[in-house]
């Protein structure tokens, strides 16, 4: 049996991919243009509010999993381990920033006309948002090197190329806001994490230590 908060970090794991899908099938755009989202907040306030709560619920996710994922390949390949776990928490924490400051939007947008809610989001876009993007691919690359150390540890080679390629895709979907590429990267994200997880979580078995022969009695 292993303990509840290992099942919890790799349940958390193979969850946020799952929830990232989600939120980005619901959202209506991935645009990051002001006027396009004030469009969708106006057109389809429901969608973009739950879109936004489900990925806020997925970095939490996300953060879990990388540290469990981090601590269950450190024995193996600690460097990796270390180096992948911090970037990829600082890159989940900075996507976490973004989305908490993007969650004002449907308030600007219910409170303001097009044209005066255009401009605030514009102003926030072109400020914190901004200045904090080129930070988000840290994270990719984060858990890309977990990838290489989860193979290491023993994962397939197709499962740790699975995973740096959807931990890296997914960076350039958001970062293009293409809705088809983010979706792609993290289903070949969770391909990945599903057999390594599995590996990861299989406990070593021990060979039960030979039993010494009996001396002959030399008459």
């Amino acid at each position: 049996m292993f303990p509840k908060s290992t099942n919890a970090g790799a349940l958390a794991l193979l969850a946020a991919p799952i929830v990232v899908i989600a939120a980005v099938l619901i959202q209506p755009t991935l645009s990051g243009d002001a006027a396009a989202q004030v469009t969708a907040l106006t057109g389809n306030r429901g969608a973009m509010i739950t879109s936004m709560a489900l990925g806020l619920i997925a970095v939490v996710l996300l953060i879990a999993g990388i540290i469990w994922l981090a601590l269950a390949v450190a024995p193996s390949a600690p460097r990796l381990a270390v180096a992948g776990g911090v970037l990829g928490v600082f890159g989940a924490l900075v996507v976490l920033f973004e989305n908490s400051v993007a969650a004002a939007a449907p308030a600007i947008a219910g409170e303001l006309g097009h044209a005066q809610a255009t401009a605030m989001l514009e102003r926030v876009h072109s400020g914190a948002i901004a200045a904090a993007e080129p930070l988000a691919l840290l994270g990719g690359i984060g858990i890309a090197l977990l990838g290489i150390a989860a193979f290491k540890a023993g994962a397939p080679r197709w499962a740790a190329a699975a995973i740096a390629v959807g931990a890296l895709g997914q960076v350039a979907g958001f970062a293009t806001s293409t809705k088809a590429l983010v979706v792609t990267s993290f289903a070949i994200l969770f391909a990945g994490l599903l057999p390594a997880v599995r590996t990861l979580r299989t406990p070593t078995r021990q060979h039960p230590a030979a039993e010494p022969v009996p001396a002959t009695a030399v008459s």
